[in-house]
């Protein structure tokens, strides 16, 4: 009987294997398209993938990854913190995704950490 659905497992395969690769790699550089031709699918179908799975778009899903690793090494060692290390450009850069994805008064709390990058990137 689980043979006969073995096919349909292979989205949530291929979703899983993604975001576990790139959260094991801090890699969160990867075009959609890379990923594709990697899993051998095409854009679209994996966008769909990602969608069906995780109820948003594989960019958006990406990001949130990336804005979750690089708060948690920011909250746990902010000294060590490099926005390069995560793909960020600029201060800027990161506190856009920050906003869109924290709530307001996580952002708040995370203020004091936020000037100290501010001072050592500058």
């Amino acid at each position: 009987m689980l043979e006969q659905y073995s096919g349909s497992l292979q989205p949530v395969q291929i979703v899983t294997e993604i975001l576990a690769d790139c959260d094991r790699k801090n890699d969160f550089s990867r075009s959609v398209e890379e990923l594709a031709e990697k899993y051998k699918v095409s854009t679209r179908t994996l966008q769909r993938y990602f969608e069906t799975h995780t109820g948003i778009s594989t960019k958006k899903v990406l990001q949130i990854l990336r804005v979750r690793k690089a708060v948690e090494q920011l909250l746990e060692s902010p000294e060590e913190f490099e926005l390069a290390k995560f793909g960020y450009y600029d201060h800027s850069h990161f506190y856009k995704h920050l906003k869109q994805f924290l709530q307001k008064t996580t952002v708040q709390k995370l203020q004091p950490h936020l000037r100290l990058l501010e001072v050592l990137h500058k």
